[in-house]
């Protein structure tokens, strides 16, 4: 896969605008739907009732999702609004949690979940003889205010960690603004997609959202870091052509690693259980959004940047941005200085005047007899071994 985007060479970088109308197409869309619909709240967040049933028997293999929706069903009739869930136990019969919703204006919750737990009992013995109540608790809206405090200080803190590490790997602020705004783009796509289809927003939500903000910055870091080492190899290139180079290098693990995890939260999706739905379905919309932020929002606002800074340093050598790459590029081709031409030749009569000056000494040197050079015999032995080491290390090298 790695050679066949290779040798296509798809100019990713060059339709960047193309890729930031889609994620503001996709931000305005779900900041729409929530503005109009709201968010879904759950009991973690709005207040409510947490009542907890024993029954009398197991429910069947297979019929959890078939009961779970008739209970929902028929308490919705009564005006209750509730989350039910199935809990299987290791010995003894099953139990059934079912968590209502009460107003965060109501002034009096425990009288409103008295009545909530009557009207739930009654319904839930025609489905379930033998039912029995085991302990009831209300969460007030001063809890629910607590944990959307802690929600958004643990959404809030992690981007901030994230920013300062990648700042100083990078050495510079730029790297890590735009991973910044790569997961800021992945949370409102997150949160909007759940305002539209009102999915319920707790506190799975939020391990959901936190894992989804640490993924998509993993993947944003391998691909700065293929991009920081072709800056390197490729000095003769401008950032904008090195970045495409190392997103078309890096595109086949991205789509592997998405592709081999959301298989598996797809089919957790589907044969699970009912309570992991809404966390599995953040998992399956977070991760793609985060593979898409990292490859098409953090690399292409960096190539922003850099042509930015390519501009403002063309200006001050007072040439336009493409010379000024063109310059860079034959300065880094440039071929090494030739030797200086020799000394045209002096005149005829010089040159034989001088060739007649150099000839006599030469010959007079050929003439005079040449010293014998010694033999190695006739070297002393610690001599001849030197000679004899020497000739070895030179034909090993």
């Amino acid at each position: 896969m790695s050679s066949y985007f290779r040798t296509h060479r798809w100019d990713l970088v060059g339709r960047r605008n193309l890729w930031f109308a889609i994620s503001v197409l996709f931000i305005a869309v779900g900041l729409y739907a929530w503005a109009t619909k709201g968010l879904n709240r759950g009991i973690d967040f709005t207040g409510g009732g947490l009542i907890t049933y024993q029954l009398a028997q197991h429910v069947p293999s297979g019929q959890e999702v078939a009961k779970i929706a008739q209970v929902r069903e028929a308490l919705r009739k009564q005006g209750i609004e509730a989350r039910v869930q199935i809990a299987r136990q290791a010995a003894g019969p099953d139990q059934l949690l079912v968590r209502t919703q009460i107003s965060d204006k109501e002034p009096r919750p425990g009288q409103v979940l008295e009545e909530q737990k009557k009207t739930c009992l009654q319904e839930l013995q025609k489905m379930f003889p033998g039912i029995r109540e085991v302990e009831a608790w209300t969460v007030t809206p001063v809890v629910s205010r607590q944990l959307i405090g802690n929600a958004l200080k643990a959404v809030g803190f992690g981007c901030l960690f994230i920013l300062l590490w990648v700042w100083l790997r990078y050495a510079g602020p730029t790297w890590g603004f735009c991973a910044l705004v790569a997961l800021v783009h992945d949370v409102l796509v997150l949160m909007g997609v759940f305002a539209l289809t009102q999915k319920e927003i707790n506190s799975p939500f939020v391990a959901a959202a936190l894992t989804v903000v640490g993924y998509s910055v993993h993947d944003t870091i391998v691909i700065f870091d293929r991009v920081r080492e072709n800056l390197r190899l490729r000095k003769g290139s401008n950032f904008a052509e090195t970045a495409n180079i190392s997103l078309l290098e890096t595109l086949p693990r991205s789509i592997n690693t998405v592709l081999t995890t959301e298989l598996v939260l797809v089919a957790t999706y589907f044969f699970g259980g009912a309570s992991l739905r809404d966390f599995i379905f953040a998992m399956i919309v977070g991760l793609s959004v985060g593979a898409y932020s990292s490859i098409f929002n953090a690399t292409q606002l960096m190539v922003v940047f850099k042509n930015r800074q390519e501009r403002k340093l063309a200006a001050r050598r007072g040439l336009q941005p493409r010379q000024a790459s063109a310059a860079t590029r034959q300065r880094a081709a440039r071929p090494a200085p030739k030797p200086a031409p020799k000394a045209e030749a002096a005149p005829a009569a010089e040159t034989k005047q001088e060739t007649a000056a150099e000839t006599k000494p030469a010959q007079a040197q050929a003439a005079s007899p040449q010293p014998k050079r010694k033999s190695k015999k006739s070297l002393p032995r610690s001599a001849r071994k030197k000679l004899k080491a020497a000739g070895k290390r030179k034909r090993r090298f």
